[in-house]
């Protein structure tokens, strides 16, 4: 395996799966989802000012046709999820969280299957199937003996 690549997918899979706890320390530090939100996006902002400003980067423009497209990918992937996921980590485990985003695949096949038309084998239901029944087990889970819905993961 190339050595930069290897380094490359280390460093994402160490700051994605730190990311949970320390957006629920970071909240029980004093930080208010609100703004915390926005020192993420402060923080992503000026890490991609800098790699856009290193010497010899070169970024294409996108064609003005994909302009839109882009901005309601980006308001969806990228704000939705962020506001989402901090403000449901104030009611719910770092732990529970990281489960609950790991179920974006599901919704990824569910909006192939509307959007793009796709079509599913057996397998995939089933798959489907399980994947939404650890959702609602995740979701209602509580540490104590009662069985209830948790605002947060919603």
């Amino acid at each position: 395996m190339n050595t930069k690549a290897f380094i490359l997918a280390f460093m994402t899979i160490l700051i994605w799966g730190s990311t949970f706890a320390a957006i629920r320390a970071s909240l029980q530090g004093g930080y208010e989802a609100g703004h915390l939100v926005l020192v993420r996006y402060l923080i992503a902002s000026g890490l991609f000012l800098l790699y856009a400003f290193w010497p010899k980067v070169k970024f294409r423009l996108p064609q003005k046709g994909d302009l839109l497209r882009i901005i309601i990918l980006g308001w969806v992937g990228i704000s939705v999820y962020h506001i989402g996921v901090t403000f449901g980590v104030q009611t719910i485990t770092a732990g529970t969280a990281g489960m609950l985003i790991g179920a974006a695949p599901i919704f990824t096949a569910i909006i192939a299957i509307v959007v793009l038309k796709e079509r599913l084998t057996l397998l995939g239901w089933i798959g489907l199937g399980v994947g939404f029944l650890g959702i609602i087990f995740i979701t209602m889970g509580s540490a104590g003996p009662t069985f209830t819905l948790s605002s947060g993961a919603l």
